[in-house]
């Protein structure tokens, strides 16, 4: 529950000052994740990704590390790659504007009529190889920034990245990437992500099955949530009676409802004991993993720009990105799903495209086969149906502030770190001053 000793201020949300604040305080000096290791699988791939107004170049070389290059001639400053977003190959860099050629090191080599140039600029890498940004790999993905003096990843990360190791995130492959372009700010959508408080109005079927009190831990700048799965909420008015939708994580898990001797509350725990009973060999991380992991969605909020909402046999990553022409009322929200796949088992390559919000319904538009869960059908398009509906709101007169309970206490902190780098706080005082919560509270409670 906020203390009132921070606002947040609606113009946040669609300020153009505000925008280019964010971008020079926070989406330039933390870092993000790029692509999956599994995009670049060999020497000379590349794969494009943009974030705001820049254009990113990852790059796979002979070694099998992985160089970070922005996507522009150090020339006259044209794109070297033209393609959209995504996976490509190139044996060299070719500038189609002047021929300038770069290697996959970045190092310029051919330039057309080279006499041409002064020889202190022309010959000096500094003046003239490919600018390039940091990457590191963790939990199978790439991961960057485009701070040359940011803090390593695994420090960035703190103790989120001890929690997440559990799910053996590496073992993993993408299922289905899509990025639905929406008429709102990032924040509006991250917020929409954020806290579970929403549940009972506007996801009430998942009440059935699904915990909305969902117990919160902050750790240092990132924060992680989980509702628990496979009985139904103290909100649900049956709680006794097993409903098809705690029937259905029944069979998932192996177990028939129809000869099931428990109530609706004993579900959860049944579906924790049949995967306990089948971890050894399992490609799924059941060993690693603590029994409220077996049932539960755990949600963690990776500080500034991602979520992941984790289950055990597959996860979601939920990457949010301010757009690429500057509006502050535009953002990229993109939607990936990753699963470690059973012995035989083979998934199509995905095929990544842009979808305008509201043209398609997120159902239709997400291709997730077998991993396909209520939380696609139910909750996710529900969500995003609303964000250019709260986008509008924050235009108007009559509304001035968020009121927030403490179901909501990650926006604020949240919004509080944003703010705080804006106005000057360096990133490691922020990540040394915010806590690490060792237990999950609910309803700033202790969750026992």
């Amino acid at each position: 529950m906020s203390d009132g000793s921070f606002r947040i201020d609606p113009a946040w949300y669609w300020s153009q000052e505000r925008a280019q604040a964010e971008w020079d305080a926070v989406w330039t000096r933390t870092w993000h994740m790029g692509p999956r290791e599994e995009d670049l699988p060999q020497g000379g791939d590349v794969f494009i990704h943009s974030l705001g107004p820049e254009s990113l170049l990852f790059v796979r070389r002979d070694d099998d590390s992985v160089r970070g290059f922005y996507n522009v001639c150090r020339h006259r400053g044209n794109r070297l790659l033209l393609g959209p977003d995504g996976p490509a190959y190139a044996k060299n860099f070719t500038c189609a504007f002047h021929g300038w050629v770069y290697d996959l090191d970045g190092k310029l080599g051919h330039v057309p009529y080279r006499e041409r140039f002064d020889p202190a600029k022309i010959d000096d890498p500094a003046c003239t190889s490919l600018r390039g940004f940091r990457t590191e790999s963790f939990a199978g993905w790439i991961w960057f920034t485009l701070d040359d003096e940011a803090v390593p990843l695994r420090e960035f990360l703190g103790p989120v990245a001890q929690r997440l190791e559990g799910y053996r995130m590496e073992r993993a492959t993408i299922v289905d990437y899509k990025t639905f372009e929406f008429g709102c700010n990032w924040k509006t959508t991250f917020d929409a992500f954020n806290e579970s408080y929403h549940f009972q109005s506007l996801h009430p079927e998942i009440l059935a099955w699904g915990n909305e009190d969902a117990p919160i831990a902050l750790q240092g700048i990132h924060s992680f949530m989980y509702n628990e799965y496979g009985s139904p909420s103290a909100l649900f008015p049956e709680q006794d009676k097993l409903n098809p939708a705690l029937e259905a994580l029944l069979e998932a898990s192996g177990i028939d409802p129809v000869t099931f001797p428990g109530t609706a509350t004993d579900v959860r725990r049944a579906v924790q004991e049949a995967k306990r009973s089948r971890q050894e060999g399992s490609v799924f991380p059941y060993a690693s993993l603590s029994d409220g992991q077996l049932s539960d969605a755990y949600h963690f909020m990776l500080f500034p720009s991602l979520h992941f909402n984790l289950f055990p046999e597959f996860y979601v990553a939920m990457r949010y990105r301010p757009h690429p022409s500057g509006d502050p009322e535009k953002m990229y929200f993109d939607f990936i799903m990753c699963a470690p796949l059973q012995e035989g088992e083979k998934v199509a390559p995905y095929e990544h495209k842009v979808v305008r919000g509201g043209e398609q319904e997120v159902g239709d538009v997400l291709e997730w086969g077998v991993r396909s869960h209520p939380v696609v059908n139910q909750v996710l398009g529900q969500d995003v149906d609303l964000v250019e509906h709260v986008q509008k709101g924050m235009h108007s007169k009559g509304f001035d502030v968020p009121i927030l309970s403490s179901d909501e206490r990650r926006l604020e902190h949240f919004h509080r770190n944003i703010d705080a780098l804006i106005n000057g706080a360096s990133l490691a005082d922020l990540m040394s001053d915010n806590p690490v919560e060792e237990q999950p509270t609910s309803g700033g409670k202790v969750k026992e």
